[in-house]
């Protein structure tokens, strides 16, 4: 291992970015521990206080995790991370993360509205709608389950064939006379049933989060209604307030 160099960046950044990088390129398997802090600042030739600031970074990206009187850890598996104000696909956020990602089980119904989701798409209850469920995979591991629900004069199930990308955003964006324009969301600590556990490979009763949300279009028609189930250790929101 190097030391660091002087550039214009400081040294917390320089080594949070030299740590980083080690840590993608596989220098410490996930899961496995890094040396004791005042090895690693001698290894890189700072002090403890750079090298403390630089784990704090680390820490808050998610590649590790640090456990007092015990060590430090590369996360087992990287966090997605995602702010809230963004709108995007899982798939598109893991592909711009440099993550591999796929959607598998995918089922495609005709379900009618019930009261609570006829109330979120602002439609008569028993309104036809396509159901769309599936699991997301990142790097090979289950991440989230996905449950969308569509008005079927939106999109029907004739309409996720095979170039369907596991996207229902990418697929009402690609519509020709629909303009998703914003969407709202509620964040929401559940324990898993068995059935979820199954999809996301994880105990029954371990915590999820699951996020409802409702896609809107320009004019403030419910275009979406989804319920977004999460392997809490595989994604941190954020908020950003201006």
């Amino acid at each position: 291992m190097h030391t660091l160099k002087p550039d214009r960046r400081s040294l917390p950044a320089q080594t949070y970015e030299q740590l980083r990088a080690l840590i993608q390129q596989g220098r410490w398997e996930p899961g496995s521990q890094l040396p004791p802090e005042n090895a690693l600042a001698t290894q890189l030739g700072i002090s403890r206080a750079t090298l403390r600031e630089a784990l704090r970074l680390l820490e808050e990206e998610g590649l590790i995790v640090r456990r007092h009187g015990v060590g430090t850890f590369v996360t087992p598996h990287p966090r997605l991370e995602s702010g809230l104000e963004r709108l995007e696909s899982v798939l598109s956020l893991a592909t711009r993360l440099g993550m591999q990602a796929h959607y598998q089980n995918l089922s495609v119904q005709t379900v009618e509205a019930d009261r609570t989701i006829a109330e979120q798409l602002q439609v008569e209850k028993g309104t036809p709608l396509t159901l769309v469920s599936r699991t997301i995979l990142v790097d090979g591991r289950p991440v989230a389950y996905l449950e969308d629900f569509v008005p079927t004069r939106w999109l029907s199930a004739d309409d996720f064939g095979d170039a369907f990308t596991g996207s229902v955003l990418d697929a009402l964006r690609q519509h020709p006379s629909l303009r998703v324009q914003e969407a709202r969301a509620d964040i929401i600590a559940i324990c898993a049933s068995r059935p979820l556990a199954h999809c996301l490979q994880v105990r029954p009763g371990d915590a999820l989060l699951l996020l409802e949300e409702t896609l809107f279009d320009a004019s403030g028609v419910p275009l979406d209604f989804s319920r977004n189930y999460f392997v809490p250790d595989r994604f941190r929101f954020y908020v950003v307030r201006k």
